[in-house]
């Protein structure tokens, strides 16, 4: 009888350890599962990462060849797309069930094509663009999405600690406006800190939703920006004095913008 208890529980002591060494063994290809499905779900958009690898002992990863595709009806394959993002975990916030607390991450070098269509004339403007059809995909998930994808288990809440986005660069395309002209300018860095600290931790959902949302927002302004300018260049004397009439240009930043 206890001989037979005995090998019941080396057998279930086996077994656990096997699954044990099946997740941390598949640890960074869950991961990258985890991102491509979340992600996907969120932007209902194809997101794809090349690489994860990550260490449980250091807390340290990276995540390679991040790529968020663009919406229908857009020319560009891709709508931002990032070399390599380096992570750094607190270990000691991995056990438990409390959230999972991000030291820092860095995205670096991000690449982001933002595509806009439709017109501008003296009279007013009229656009859409990718980032804004993304953002607000994310923003609807964020609200009615609890805690997991479709058919996935509930995830635990996270905290992000600090984020820095840095060398990101925004390429505006523009056919009607710009007349088939592409134009590259740089992104600002950007710093976030405490993303769902206040809220005792955030869904990736909701994380995704603020982290995609400021850098949106940022190549947003800088994008109107740029836009207003090149607007106004093409024009030359069309525009009398070479100046944008008011309504065109605040109607740009106003569409163009968060």
């Amino acid at each position: 009888m206890w001989k037979k208890i005995g090998i019941g529980l080396l057998l279930l002591l086996a077994i656990i350890a096997g699954g044990i060494w099946y997740l941390l063994s598949n640890l960074d290809s869950l991961v990258k599962t985890a991102i491509e499905t979340y992600g996907s779900a969120a932007t209902q958009t194809s997101v794809t990462v090349g690489r994860v690898k990550l260490s449980l002992t250091s807390g340290s990863g990276t995540v390679s060849g991040l790529g968020i595709g663009n919406p229908q009806g857009f020319t560009s394959p891709q709508a931002l797309g990032v070399g390599a993002i380096a992570v750094q975990l607190d270990t000691s916030s991995l056990t438990g069930n409390g959230p999972i607390v991000v030291k820092t991450i860095n995205i670096a070098q991000p690449r982001i094509n933002y595509e806009i269509t439709g017109g501008v004339s003296l009279t007013g403007v009229s656009t859409s663009s990718n980032l804004q059809i993304i953002q607000k995909n994310v923003q609807t998930y964020a609200g009615g999405q609890a805690s997991a994808p479709p058919g996935g288990p509930p995830a635990r809440k996270e905290i992000i600690t600090n984020l820095y986005v840095t060398g990101g660069q925004v390429t505006l395309i523009a056919a009607t406006i710009l007349h088939g002209k592409k134009v590259t300018v740089p992104l600002p860095p950007l710093h976030l800190t405490n993303i769902g600290r206040a809220s005792g931790g955030a869904t990736p959902a909701q994380i995704a939703s603020q982290v995609i949302s400021a850098i949106i927002g940022q190549a947003a302004q800088t994008g109107a920006t740029a836009l207003t300018q090149q607007i106004k260049a093409t024009a030359g004397g069309a525009l009398p004095g070479s100046t944008m009439p008011s309504n065109v240009s605040g109607t740009l930043k106003g569409i163009l913008g968060p």
